[in-house]
């Protein structure tokens, strides 16, 4: 019952993609020219189930529009339990003006910086057209273990809904 009070506090709190709450997301595949991991490999969404996810969907050139969360992204990496809970950004490399080859080579680089990250390419906008998440965005979901999103945001984060999510996190990924 908490956890339903809760994920209704928080639907009303957000900005909302078009994300629908509470159903399954579509199964994804990123292979070969629309995206995938950073060493190239295929991402499932697949992947999503059994952990409670919190997934940054980001075009490059919004990624400052994430900066008032990185603490908390840095607080719940210390203090979260990686067998219960992930952290994946997802870059939206169609949406950007920037050279695809310079943000994979610079994502490259963030790996050993942050390896509780997994860190994608989408090439296509792939998750835009099937999970309705906003282009040219930064786009924030919790997903629980059952790949349902419990909480949905797009653009500039509001005072206490930082607090709200990292407590949502906390509550799912026990």
């Amino acid at each position: 019952m908490k956890k339903i009070i809760l994920a209704s506090l928080f639907a009303a709190s957000g900005i909302y993609a078009d994300v629908q709450l509470n159903k399954p997301l579509p199964h994804i595949t990123l292979a070969s020219n629309q995206g995938g991991y950073v060493n190239g490999k295929p991402w499932d969404s697949s992947m999503l189930k059994g952990k409670t996810t919190m997934l940054m969907y980001v075009d490059p050139d919004e990624k400052g529009k994430g900066e008032a969360f990185k603490p908390t992204i840095e607080m719940l990496e210390k203090k979260m339990n990686f067998k219960k809970f992930q952290i994946l950004v997802i870059l939206n490399l169609k949406a950007t003006w920037k050279p695809s080859a310079l943000i994979k080579k610079l994502t490259k680089g963030k790996l050993s910086d942050y390896p509780k990250r997994i860190y994608v390419f989408d090439n296509d906008t792939v998750l835009v057209n099937k999970w309705g998440l906003k282009n040219d965005a930064y786009n924030t979901l919790v997903i629980d273990t059952q790949m349902k999103p419990i909480y949905s945001h797009t653009g500039t984060w509001k005072e206490g809904e930082i607090t709200k999510i990292y407590h949502l996190i906390q509550n799912h990924a026990k």
